[in-house]
């Protein structure tokens, strides 16, 4: 009972989305949330058994997991090859620019970065040595955007015709007739219509007032792993349960409609930084998938 599924990535990438409409198709199954078994420290400490469990007594055709980390990690694909060989992938890219964006306030949301204007928070993870250093998952808001470095290490699923890759563009665009394609891929009716279909991914909070709340709220919901780098749900007290909801329904009621959230337009200086960063990567990326990435390049404009 090992997964036959993996969608890999991009994190910020609308993996959500199609693992919610993967999920609604009768002949699938993926537990919900995201599975780091191949990662480390999990792989190390844990065993296939651990894996199997979590499809225990599940009767679906296909079962899969989600872990949008897996294309970044330089240990995973390996690891996969050996225990999954079989299995088919599932990778959605995003603009490395417009993720890394997404990326920068999901991770000040959840506490893994302090609350700061992008503009410096940014130049901070490109300049600064030490500010990776002392925030543990800052550098995978960079790393994670270098898709021909992590996919050409999956080249075993690619050369068999095992790895299935969209663009962003292609889900907001064409989102049923992508999911269809996933169906067909994975071997199940691509006939079914999800119920997901027309659900949108929770919007991203980019107002730091608001993120700082959310920071508040954390304590309560999550413990943190000792040097600050993962979080997982811990079993709240009632006291807790309580707290954590009141800050939830005073930002979603009252402070975002107070708050502006619009997208923080970055400078060209900035844009043109990381994108000097990522452009060697998008052009092998271009010929390496056969897809027009000209979009993804910055305009002077």
């Amino acid at each position: 009972m090992l997964p036959k599924l993996i969608i890999i990535g991009a994190q910020k990438s609308a993996s959500t989305f199609m693992q919610k409409c993967l999920a609604d198709h009768p002949d699938v199954y993926l537990p919900n949330g995201e599975t780091p078994f191949f990662e480390s420290p999990d792989y190390e400490t844990s065993n296939k058994g651990e894996l199997e469990s979590i499809f225990e007594g599940r009767t679906e055709k296909c079962l899969g997991i989600k872990r949008p980390n897996y294309i970044g990690k330089a240990e995973v694909p390996s690891r996969i090859q050996q225990d999954l060989p079989d299995a088919k992938l599932i990778a959605v890219l995003r603009n490395p620019i417009e993720r890394a964006i997404s990326a920068y306030f999901h991770n000040i949301k959840y506490g893994f970065l302090p609350p700061l204007d992008i503009e410096v928070g940014m130049r901070k993870l490109l300049l600064d040595p030490s500010y990776s250093l002392k925030y543990k998952r800052a550098p995978e808001i960079i790393e994670f955007g270098f898709y021909y470095k992590y996919l050409t290490q999956y080249s075993q699923y690619m050369d068999n015709n095992q790895l299935l890759l969209f663009l962003h563009e292609d889900i907001l665009m064409q989102p049923l007739e992508s999911i269809r394609k996933s169906y067909e891929f994975i071997g199940v009716s691509p006939d079914f219509i999800p119920n997901s279909l027309n659900s949108r991914p929770m919007k991203v909070i980019y107002n730091l007032t608001r993120l700082k709340l959310c920071r508040q709220r954390n304590r309560f919901m999550y413990e943190y792993s000792d040097d600050s780098a993962r979080l997982s749900a811990k079993k709240m007290s009632p006291l807790e349960k309580g707290f954590a909801g009141c800050i939830t329904f005073f930002d979603k009621l009252i402070m975002s409609k107070l708050m502006p959230n619009d997208k923080p337009k970055i400078g060209l200086e900035l844009k043109q930084m990381l994108y000097d960063l990522y452009s060697k990567d998008i052009e092998s990326l271009e010929k390496l998938i056969n897809r027009d990435l000209s979009a993804w390049r910055v305009s002077e404009k």
